[in-house]
């Protein structure tokens, strides 16, 4: 290469390009990562608005008949 010439990569895009590419890569590994633990807290979300449900239900009974 001669001293101060634009290297091919750099010129036709090419190395930008790549890094693009793996820049797409790194962010798609980030975001599929990220969505596993969001399903995953969404789910301990539902697990625990289910037994909450289920103790308000247990205390409406439970005041419901001591009303009687």
């Amino acid at each position: 290469m001669v001293d101060g010439a634009i290297p091919l990569g750099e010129w036709s895009g090419s190395t930008a390009t790549r890094e693009l590419h793996a820049t797409i890569r790194e962010f798609n590994s980030a975001a599929t990562q990220q969505t596993t633990i969001m399903l995953r807290l969404t789910r301990w979300i539902l697990v625990l608005t289910v037994v909450m449900t289920a103790a308000v239900v247990v205390q409406i009974i439970m005041t419901v008949r001591a009303g009687h």
